[in-house]
């Protein structure tokens, strides 16, 4: 068997030994700097994050400043509902380059990963479940659920069939 030589553990003179903790704390004091730099700017992004969506809505903030400033000096009602649409149509573009998403609702079939039932109307025309009127739009971002559509949804009751029900409860 042979012997297998272990490096002899070199004696470190006591300046070495102060220059190595000199570089630790160096080294240390880098570090808790770094930490707080990232944490600063983590504390700054948060705070303005926002500010590339509102620089945006800003434009449409000006629109409706002015369109309610030509409602008070008795402008055109029709070229006030124009300008206030244009507004509406420049808004809805900038949430959506933002990820925000309107759900469509009606028409369609409850569905309720996407739709919160209010009420449940009579509905000859329409199938049981189905949408029938939105009382307030849901919007995704980026996909996910941010608020879902308030929705009636059509419920097809006939005379025969509470009649059946009642039969058969007594």
């Amino acid at each position: 068997m042979a012997d297998n030589p272990q490096p002899k553990k070199q004696e470190e003179s006591p300046q070495d030994q102060e220059s190595l903790k000199e570089q630790l704390l160096r080294l240390k004091a880098d570090f808790e700097n770094t930490k707080k730099r990232i944490e600063r700017e983590k504390e700054s992004a948060i705070k303005f994050a926002n500010e590339r969506l509102l620089l945006e809505i800003l434009p449409v903030v000006d629109n409706f400043d002015r369109a309610m400033a030509s409602l008070s000096e008795g402008h055109d009602l029709e070229r006030i509902k124009q300008g206030l649409l244009l507004a509406q149509e420049q808004l809805h573009r900038s949430l959506e380059r933002h990820g925000v998403e309107q759900i469509k609702s009606i028409g369609l079939p409850f569905d309720p990963r996407l739709h919160e039932a209010v009420a449940a109307v009579p509905s000859a025309g329409e199938k049981d479940g189905t949408i029938v009127d939105e009382i307030q739009r849901g919007y995704l971002l980026n996909g996910r659920l941010m608020r879902p559509s308030r929705v009636r949804i059509a419920q097809n009751r006939t005379e025969e069939k509470e009649n059946s029900r009642q039969t058969e409860e007594t």
